[in-house]
């Protein structure tokens, strides 16, 4: 009842601004609206006039919108001409007399069956409250009402009916008739689905016989009243042939077959569905046939709250097997059951949800520290002063010699060294996926490599050809507090983490790196008054007297390390570089991938072996340049398992 239901407007002979908007006879959807359960207060707030219910063509406003009687009654006024193109095509169109329908859209607030006959889901209803919403001037309205048609024009009866309704008090709704008995004892609520394409097919077929009528009387012959059903008829035709579409489809996908009916006289009749040229052989029910008639039925039962022999009745007359089949099904249709009911589940893609990944260590870490770019250099050699000798000045007397010293220098070098990985994915996928897959690709590939160069970064594996060395590299772990509370021992473990950076000349610049359960430890430990000791991250570094606390799930939990970043040098592993292929030929390994074609004793095969131009696939490969290392011994300290 939330959605919004269009009718048509009839127009005054008397005054053509004048509009009835509605009234209480019966419309072509076999309703009535009650005049009396308008809510107008909203629309005279803003009575705009639409262009075919677009809310942004605005051609003018509805004044003097009132109930009077068993109608509800309006008055359209033009927008000044000029105001835009829109209004300007609608007023000659108006003048012309060329747009001359009108419909209203209101909101059905409470409803009622009309009468006995009708269902209690799909009407015909009664609205005895609505909200009016909307009205617009229409080509082709909902409704042949919309236009001043006179009813001297002879007309074939269900045409005239369609055109001019019938009031609610005569004997009954002209669109719905009451379904008769398809079978003994039984009473159908709703008309069968092969019968209403019966009778969408009638109507569609009167309506074309009726405008060829008036296709053989001469334009400059046609009066008023035939001109007008000229314009309204197409739109009739193409309506109702859009019904008759939509049942058939309806009658496709539901897989129903024809009730077997029966006429006024009692003679048996043969639906449309089951027609077929003579000579022709009925179509053999396949044993799946009858499964998917039993889910069918099932649904439908379920839908409008009817028993399920009465729909098999309905749609299959007494057809045996498909009441066993229906009956066998003991267990509802489920989205996962295998061959009933689980083939019917739509399937859908939502946007791509990505994994949550660690928070970066690396990052912050050579921020914090020195950062270098290698360029075109192969290597990149550091130079810092050694804590001895000094070049510190010394205590003389007055004419003696003063000493001559010299400070200690060394060097660090920095070795250029990547990570990289190759990804690949066949043409199909790239044209079908949806997001598209090479940029989920990248994306993975960037991700978890960078999960990767954290893991390695504070490992404890020395430097070899292949990579750097991890920052735990010689570390001996110091031994964890034993204190009494959680706050004592966090504060003598962080000072025991810097004590001897601080011994070695360092710890001015120092950057904790733990684990969240640690972290969040630190935010949320009380004194012994129940204050917070060190409040957010930021509040906690600068009370502990450290730079800055980075916090990973890449850190063991219970372990924290510190390292003083001034004496911590990176270069590059910024950004990593993609390259794509479709010609190259890849061991398809992804842990001790061999060069192809190297000859050894005996010769090794590098097997899966697939060429991308042959299988019609895209590699993606990435390389992240990425090399660091601790200028100075001693920077790197680190508590395996903390108590806190």
């Amino acid at each position: 009842m939330d959605g919004i239901v269009y009718r048509a407007a009839i127009q005054s002979t008397a005054d053509p601004y004048d509009y009835v908007m509605s009234d209480e006879s019966v419309d072509r959807m076999g309703e009535v609206i009650q005049a009396d359960g308008w809510d107008l207060a909203g629309f005279k707030n803003n009575p705009i006039g639409l262009l075919n219910h677009h809310a942004d063509a605005i051609i003018g406003r509805w004044a003097n919108v009132r109930v009077e009687g068993k109608r509800l009654l309006a008055r359209f006024v033009f927008a000044d001409e000029g105001t835009s193109a829109t209004v300007d095509m609608a007023r000659k169109l108006w003048h012309q007399k060329i747009l001359r329908g009108a419909s209203v859209g209101f909101r059905a607030m409470k409803r009622e069956p009309l009468n006995e006959d009708a269902d209690p889901h799909f009407g015909p209803f009664r609205y005895l409250k609505q909200q009016l919403l909307e009205c617009s001037l229409v080509s082709v309205p909902a409704n042949a009402n919309a236009m001043p048609v006179l009813r001297s024009y002879h007309l074939l009866p269900e045409i005239s009916r369609q055109i001019f309704g019938k009031t609610a008090s005569q004997d009954r709704p002209v669109s719905r008739e009451p379904a008769k008995p398809l079978s003994r004892g039984t009473t159908s609520m709703r008309t069968p689905l092969t019968k209403q394409i019966e009778n969408q097919q009638s109507e569609l077929n009167r309506l074309r016989d009726q405008l060829m009528e008036l296709s053989g009387i001469g334009a400059e012959e046609r009066d008023d009243d035939q001109l007008s059903l000229v314009d309204t008829l197409p739109g009739l035709i193409d309506g109702a042939n859009k019904e008759l579409n939509r049942l058939q489809n309806m009658e496709r996908v539901l897989g129903f077959q024809a009730a077997e009916t029966r006429d006024d006289s009692g003679e048996q009749l043969v639906a449309v569905s089951e027609r077929r040229p003579f000579a022709m052989p009925k179509k053999k029910i396949e044993p799946a046939d009858y499964v998917f008639r039993a889910a069918a039925a099932g649904l439908r039962a379920f839908a409008h709250r009817i028993p399920v022999e009465r729909v098999i009745r309905e749609n299959y007359g007494n057809d045996e097997c498909t009441m066993i089949v229906t009956k066998a099904a003991v267990n509802p249709a489920t989205t996962t059951t295998t061959g009933y009911a689980a083939e019917l589940v739509q399937q859908g893609w939502g946007g791509f949800m990505d994994r949550l990944l660690a928070n970066t260590i690396y990052s912050p870490l050579s921020a914090a520290g020195a950062r270098y770019d290698l360029g075109r250099n192969g290597t990149l050699k550091i130079p810092y002063r050694a804590t001895t000798p000094l070049a510190s000045g010394a205590w003389v007397g007055q004419g003696a010699p003063k000493p001559v010293k010299r400070i200690g220098l060394s060097t660090v070098t920095l070795t250029p060294h990547k990570l990289s990985c190759i990804t690949t994915y066949t043409e199909e996928m790239a044209m079908s996926s949806v997001p598209a897959i090479e940029g989920i690709l990248r994306k993975a590939m960037a991700d978890d490599t960078q999960a990767s160069l954290d893991g390695y970064l504070i490992d404890a594996v020395a430097e070899s050809a292949t990579r750097p060395p991890g920052l735990l590299d010689t570390v001996t772990p110091i031994s964890a507090s034993a204190a009494a509370t959680s706050l004592e021992k966090i504060v003598a473990d962080i000072s025991a983490l810097i004590a001897p950076m601080e011994a070695a000349g360092g710890g001015g610049n120092v950057v904790l790196i733990m684990n969240p359960a640690q972290a969040r430890k630190l935010g949320i430990v009380q004194t012994t008054t129940g204050d917070f000791a060190f409040g957010s991250a930021t509040e906690a570094a600068s009370k502990l007297g450290v730079s800055r606390i980075i916090s990973s799930i890449t850190v063991a939990a219970g372990r924290v390390i510190a390292v003083d970043a001034d004496w911590f040098a990176s270069a590059t592993g910024d950004a990593p570089r993609f390259a794509v292929s479709d010609q190259a030929t890849l061991h398809e390994e992804d842990t001790t991938p061999l060069a192809l074609g190297t000859a050894g004793s005996p010769n090794t095969v590098a097997a899966p072996m697939r060429s991308l131009f042959q299988t019609d696939s895209i590699a993606i490969r990435l390389s992240l340049f990425v090399t660091w290392a601790m200028v100075r011994t001693g920077m790197v300290q680190t508590i395996a398992a903390v108590t806190w």
